[in-house]
């Protein structure tokens, strides 16, 4: 756990300063997104989210041990948390990582050997580092300390890192097999194993032992070459060289597509990465091409190598940072994603003024297109993200790409208001400042601001005021779109009130209490399907019909066979490839909150279910059932 929170820390401060030179403020300021009531304690879910929003995605088990390390009473003081990060001794864990392996493999083995038990109080830790500066010591029995105590083995995990598999198959060797299966001077490789040996305690070698050992050899600089059998588990994935193969044809495919086919397709590949660790197998990105129609052999890759790569150079780096830089007002490295899309002036487009196209087509095309390529959930947009989405702009239409970009994104400033006022014609002395009232004349909060929008007119029932709230809470889920109301199930941890409180949160819709209460039964709790029926409402039968009919004639109910078979055609301003990227994206989604090969005839209907909710046009509904299955 030492050494995974150790390269947490770093990686956090990694991403953070890629993002802002002001890492501290910006990590500040994503927590407070999430802390609507500006109390400076956050959620296990909230951290997580945070997390994502500056870029590091972690199994949910990972981050479950990180927030229960950092936590006090099941809270996360996010303030203090940010001071452990920047101030703490963590950066004595890389300063001893660094010596040891910059001494060579003699030095680590001989410390090793020193060990002679598991925990060590101040003192004898201290001796085991005796030639090192003391506050470089206490830094470091700081970071691992555990009731005055230190347990070795998680000094020695954190020096050595994440474990990388040798692909050697290894099953319960002593150390005569170890040493019979390297190749090279045998001598040296014997002293370091009996020092590993010894303090493991163990006289058999395991295969994470031996991919251990193997890892820390690498980091001696020792490459070692073992001869043996390969292991079919330990296998790393083949990396594509790109040389190997030509991306051209499968570019050319998804230019003419436009923007959104890019951005969806990286969705799709980010979704088959079932560890998240950035890799995809051959298999992996055959199934993703394959679901996208394109048959083309490419091996296992790096998702982001492979996607700039598939993107092809880009030379306006200069260029995007200066419109970028232009919209960030206040110098942060990040731009409120509403104030992105204040500044697009799609009157400024060329093809609206050649008109080509209306300036509310134009408009609605890039939303469409930022709103797919932004991150659900984020009110911000990083220089990262918006650099990316100029990519896939650019390899879409290079020709026009500068003037384009220089045309639309300007920021324009609010104008001031001309307000007269006493102070403008007082002596000189008298501060115009607005003086602050610890009063009701203070400027209104944030929160304050929030309860005077959400007060309801005077002369309503008590039932009315109801209803008008669930009116305004359907009427901002109707707005989410069936993309936004798929990403809400999938942010639902438990169905109960704290649950369904989140959920929302997830795509920033405020609930309070009393609505939450009304979804609950008498338990406090609700199962998915009755919550999905309370929130959309009642399904019109001849639609529910409709979906019936066409899930008695599918040709198959296997979920990769569904997607194979589904047809796409043009719809309400949408294009068969929109139509085919937008099912892809979203009946992926969907599935994931079912555990099974099969779409069962609830799923089906349920996915449905959300798209009507959205779908008011009969007719637009009752197309894209029918087209999509042949009905």
């Amino acid at each position: 756990m030492a050494e995974s929170r150790a390269q947490f820390e770093s990686e956090l401060k990694k991403k953070l300063s890629l993002k802002s030179p002001h890492e501290e403020q910006t990590l500040l300021k994503s927590f407070q997104y999430y802390d609507l009531k500006q109390s400076n304690i956050v959620n296990q879910q909230q951290f997580e989210a945070v997390l994502e929003k500056v870029g590091i995605t972690l199994p949910k088990d990972q981050i479950a041990s990180l927030f229960k390390y950092y936590q006090q009473n099941g809270q996360l003081n996010y303030k203090n948390f940010i001071s452990r990060v920047y101030q703490s001794p963590e950066s004595a864990v890389f300063y001893f990582q660094k010596k040891m392996w910059e001494n060579g493999l003699d030095m680590f083995f001989d410390w090793l050997d020193q060990l002679h038990s598991k925990e060590y109080n101040y003192a004898q830790f201290k001796y085991l580092f005796y030639q090192y500066p003391e506050e470089k010591i206490r830094g470091l029995f700081q970071y691992f300390n555990q009731n005055n105590l230190v347990k070795i083995e998680e000094v020695v995990e954190a020096f050595r890192g994440v474990v990388k598999p040798s692909g050697f198959k290894v099953d319960s060797f002593n150390m005569d097999q170890i040493i019979e299966m390297f190749k090279g001077d045998k001598t040296k490789i014997r002293k370091y194993l009996q020092s590993y040996m010894k303090f493991k305690n163990i006289k058999l070698l395991s295969q994470n032992q031996f991919d251990e050992f193997n890892h820390i050899l690498e980091l001696g600089n020792i490459k070692a070459q073992w001869l043996g059998e390969r292991s079919t588990i330990y296998t790393p994935i083949r990396k594509l060289d790109f040389n190997e193969v030509d991306l051209t044809e499968l570019r050319k495919a998804l230019v003419k597509k436009g923007p959104k086919a890019l951005i969806n397709l990286k969705k799709l590949l980010i979704q088959a990465d079932d560890d998240q660790d950035g890799y995809l197998t051959e298999k992996q990105v055959q199934k993703v091409l394959r679901d996208y129609r394109f048959p083309q052999q490419i091996g296992g890759v790096n998702i982001q190598d492979f996607f700039i790569e598939l993107l092809g150079p880009f030379d306006q780096t200069n260029l995007v940072k200066q419109i970028f830089e232009q919209m960030d007002i206040d110098m942060d490295g990040i731009i409120p994603y509403q104030l992105l899309k204040q500044c697009y002036q799609a009157r400024n487009h060329p093809d609206v003024k050649k008109q080509l196209k209306s300036e509310t087509e134009q408009l609605a095309e890039f939303l469409d297109s930022y709103d797919a390529h932004h991150k659900m959930g984020s009110k911000s947009v990083t220089f990262s993200e918006f650099y990316e989405y100029c990519h896939i702009l650019y390899a879409c239409q290079s020709e026009q790409f500068e003037n384009n970009l220089i045309n639309v994104f300007t920021y324009v400033r609010p104008p001031q208001q001309q307000i007269t006022s006493v102070a403008q014609y007082a002596p000189f002395g008298t501060s115009a400042e607005k003086t602050d009232y610890s009063t009701a004349l203070r400027p209104l909060s944030s929160q304050q601001n929030q309860k005077q929008q959400n007060i309801i007119p005077a002369g309503l029932t008590y039932a009315q005021q109801q209803l008008q709230k669930i009116d305004n809470v359907i009427e901002k889920l109707k707005l989410k779109g069936y993309r936004g109301i798929i990403y809400m199930l999938r942010n639902v941890t438990r169905y109960d009130a704290q649950g369904i409180y989140n959920a929302f949160n997830s795509i920033r819709i405020q609930v309070n209490q009393q609505y939450i209460r009304q979804l609950l039964n008498q338990k406090n709790e609700i199962s998915m399907k009755i919550f999905l029926e309370k929130i959309l409402g009642e399904f019109q039968n001849w639609r529910l019909n409709l979906v019936q009919m066409a899930y008695r004639k599918l040709q198959s109910t296997n979920f990769e066979e569904m997607k194979k078979n589904f047809l796409a055609r043009p719809r309400q301003r949408m294009s068969d490839d929109e139509v085919l990227i937008d099912f892809l994206d979203t009946f992926n989604s969907h599935h994931q909150l079912f555990n099974s090969n099969n779409v069962t005839q609830e799923e089906f209907e349920q996915y449905y279910h959300i798209m009507s909710f959205c779908v008011t046009d009969d007719r637009e509904f009752e197309v894209a059932v029918k087209s999509g299955w042949m009905i």
